[in-house]
């Protein structure tokens, strides 16, 4: 049936050429069009299920503060006044932009300073009031004797008052309590750091512009207001830069991009010479590569219509399906080319290209698609995502390359393009053996390919994870890194903390007196530094309560006092006299922190961590000590991007066997349906498996580490392997009983071998990345594809001369009864 139907196509294919090119023209504008729109997400979270909790989690604690992140444009000077001018400066440009919600480089903290008696604890408050008996008690005492004359002893009973003035006064005491009550009351508190040289303009946005290409907009408005103010003077004086959490995800995204274009860049131009060096005809490039991108960008268009949008691993399956795609169109052009040279028409040649060719391609195409389409049954989005583009693009690509290529390659002959004379150079040559010869290599190959399988059972269960995702982050650049420092030095707490949501103050209170229990008692494994929050500004009433009877105290203590020191009792009495402090009285920048937006309800705690959160194993214990915490009954979930990446590399280590396991599955599930012989698919799959299998036992061994990037090679090794060994066992089954399986290798096996060459340069120009997480894809690619290479040239012709052996036996055994 399906024969029969090849045979149709190839038919229309030859008579209507170049309508099909024209209809293939139209679709691939309208996928153009659409893939032209693709979004990018860049984000942690999108690699993640919909339904996990730390996304749910993050999301929820999104819409409560806004935004988590900020701009920050940082100037530093050795003069401390130019620094501050320039940001001044600075704020008057950036608030002009639509975007910006609110920018501020100082904070109000007059209300704060005011009642800092009552922003202390009850235990620091008894302590400065037992420190200022002791000076009342003295000053007192000092002060009788000096008006009498002579030495005193003072005893107040009601007061529980004893003084002596003969008793020395503690001076550094008092040069303390001076310092911290004279002058005038601070009523803005610049972000600057400690020698004052480096000052921050941090700049919030407005709520829901979360989009890559608002953070594009965002840091590209910032980078012009520095450039502004560096040529109104500022350059000579004033080191500025744009740093904070929106620049380092652009800077991030900018890096991808550059390394995919430089990638594809590099890979095709390689891949172009190896093709034209290998079949020494240019118009095998047009050929090849003219249905591959048209593949391509069907592809891209039809997952903008369906997913939306690319994620962090996905942004890489241009590089993926251009090595999984360039097979097909290798495979035909080098049968194609075989059975023109052999003096067949162009209509016999495209129908062999279309029924014997595509046939098996048909079967690789299909083995390969639903390989990747088993990654749905699987938990992890990034591999999910994965598998639906990629074996989405595998058919589509087939699709292209059987239709575009026929129909391309008519035409050019038709028109006299088509120059095929040379004949194309054999990259390797595999010579007829004779009989005893050939068994005898047989034997060698099988206890070296026993060898490498147990290599690979005790080298594979050894195989790490990367733990640190900064090792696949790109390196920024040294501007942003510099500025980055120079925040820090201002933020010294940083940004790795974590926030949760809380319905009301009552609850605020239990939280904070679990986690600061929490911070006393963890010696051993802490891994929190602190929690802040509304508490530590506005205290519930009865702290306030306990804490003003102290305060009246030394209020009453400070009036004995204003006879004598009237002054002093004048700068007393505006800490002293104070009144409550309410929600209403909090600055603006401690509203919008703690907080957050008025549309949602709560408040907003933060617990910052004190060990790394790059080093996914410290992540793990912050994350077991902060991400979810049960207080009085009630649970709360901690929102931070780092806990996001615990459970990530969770879901992956128990989804990684279980994803390779699917696909080795319903591969072989696939090429048993087609072949219909379980012998033959034993042949068939052997090679591509021990190849994946041993480069598995190198990782183990030597390395690289498994990471949520280069994992996805390992499902793609596998399909291009399978895709080799389909198309040689296809052939072979073509030929017959006489079968020359050393002609079948230097034909079919030697576009095999530039197939995975073709692919193993796609993904080796990733090595040069600037990207850690690409590089470790292209090492690991290399890897795998050599391996599955070498196996696949050296053990699958042993298989099909044992495969030969045993079937040949098998009609004998049949035969005789």
């Amino acid at each position: 049936m399906l024969g029969r139907l090849a045979k149709v196509w190839a038919l229309i294919v030859c008579k209507y050429a170049v309508i099909i090119l024209i209809l293939a023209g139209f679709v691939t504008g309208i996928a153009f069009n659409k893939a032209k729109n693709i979004s990018i997400n860049t984000n942690l979270e999108a690699l993640m299920p919909q339904g996990a909790e730390s996304v749910k989690t993050l999301n929820d604690a999104l819409r409560k503060t806004g935004s988590f992140a900020s701009v920050q444009i940082v100037a530093h000077s050795e003069d401390p006044e130019k620094s501050l001018a320039y940001v001044k400066a600075a704020k008057e440009k950036i608030d002009r932009y639509n975007w910006v919600s609110t920018s501020q480089y100082s904070e109000d903290v007059e209300v704060l300073e005011t009642h800092k008696l009552l922003l202390l604890s009850l235990e620091e408050l008894l302590d400065l009031e037992q420190q200022s008996t002791e000076l009342y008690q003295n000053y007192l005492a000092h002060e009788i004797a000096k008006q009498i004359g002579e030495d005193v002893t003072i005893t107040l009973r009601d007061e529980n008052v004893f003084s002596d003035s003969r008793t020395e006064i503690d001076n550094d005491l008092v040069e303390q309590f001076n310092a911290e009550t004279s002058g005038e009351i601070s009523s803005e508190r610049f972000f600057t750091s400690e020698d004052k040289k480096t000052v921050v303009l941090v700049v919030w946005p407005k709520k829901g512009l979360e989009s890559l290409s608002d953070a594009k907009r965002m840091v590209t408005d910032a980078n012009t207001v520095v450039e502004e103010l560096n040529t109104n003077g500022f350059a000579e004086s004033v080191e500025a830069g744009v740093a904070g959490r929106i620049a380092n995800k652009v800077a991030q995204f900018d890096a991808i991009i550059g390394d995919v274009k430089f990638g594809l860049i590099g890979s095709i131009s390689l891949i172009a010479l190896l093709i034209i060096f290998s079949f020494r005809s240019v118009v095998a490039i047009p050929s090849i590569f003219i249905p591959l991108v048209i593949g391509i960008v069907w592809t891209l268009g039809f997952t903008a219509v369906t997913i939306g949008g690319l994620n962090l691993i996905t942004i890489f399956l241009t590089l993926i399906l251009f090595g999984l795609g360039i097979d097909f169109g290798i495979h035909n052009f080098s049968r194609y080319r075989e059975e023109r040279r052999e003096g067949k028409t162009i209509e016999q040649a495209i129908e062999i290209i279309v029924v014997d060719t595509g046939s098996a391609s048909f079967i690789a195409a299909l083995t390969t698609s639903i390989g990747f389409f088993a990654l749905l049954l699987t938990d992890f989005r990034a591999f999910t995502e994965f598998g639906f583009i990629a074996g989405s693009g595998v058919l589509l690509t087939y699709i292209s390359m059987y239709s575009v290529f026929p129909a391309l390659v008519v035409v050019m002959e038709k028109i006299g393009i088509w120059r095929t004379e040379k004949e194309g150079r054999r990259l390797v040559t595999r010579h007829k053996l004779s009989s005893q010869r050939q068994r005898k290599r047989n034997q060698h190959i099988f206890y070296a390919a026993l060898a490498l399988f147990v290599f690979s059972l005790i080298f594979a269960p050894q195989v790490s994870f990367e733990r640190n995702f900064k090792n696949l982050e790109a390196k920024q650049p040294q501007i942003l890194q510099d500025a980055n420092a120079r925040v820090n030095a201002v933020f010294p707490d940083g940004h790795d903390r974590a926030i949760i949501v809380v319905e009301t103050l009552e609850e605020m209170g239990h939280l904070d007196e679990y986690f600061k229990n929490l911070i006393e008692t963890d010696t051993e494994t802490p891994t929190i530094k602190k929690v802040t929050s509304l508490l530590n500004f506005l205290p519930n009433q009865e702290a306030q309560k306990e804490r003003h009877e102290v305060i009246t105290r030394l209020m009453k203590r400070a009036e004995i006092l204003r006879t004598f020191y009237p002054s002093k009792y004048s700068s007393l009495q505006r800490y002293l006299s104070i009144d409550d402090l309410n929600l209403a009285d909090m600055p603006e920048a401690i509203r919008r922190t703690y907080i957050g937006t008025d549309s949602e309800p709560g408040y907003l705690m933060y617990v910052y961590n004190s060990v790394s959160t790059d080093d996914s194993a410290d992540a793990k214990r912050y994350y077991d000590d902060a991400a979810k915490v049960v207080v009085n009954g009630k649970t709360y979930h901690s929102a931070s991007e780092s806990f996001i990446f615990v459970e990530m590399i969770a879901l992956m280590k128990a989804d990684a066997v279980k994803a390779i396991s699917l696909v080795v599955i319903f591969t072989a599930i696939t090429v048993f349906v087609f072949l219909r012989s379980a012998s033959g698919s034993i042949v068939v799959l052997i090679p591509p498996l021990l190849g994946v299998l041993l480069t598995v036992g190198i990782m183990g061994a030597f390395g690289p580490k498994l990471s949520i990037m280069n994992m996805v090679i390992l499902p793609s090794l596998i399909g291009i392997s399978v895709d080799n060994s389909i198309h040689i066992f296809h052939r072979f089954k073509l030929e017959g009983k006489d079968a020359d399986i050393a002609k079948i290798m230097n034909t079919t096996g030697r576009a095999a071998i530039l197939t995975t060459l073709t692919t193993l340069l796609g993904f080796g120009g990733m090595v040069t990345a600037s990207m850690g997480g690409l590089r470790s894809m292209g090492l690991l690619a290399i890897i795998g594809f050599i391996a599955c290479l070498v196996i696949t040239w050296t053990l699958l012709p042993a298989l099909l001369n044992g495969y030969r052996i045993w079937t040949r036996k098998k009609e004998l055994a049949s035969g005789s009864h």
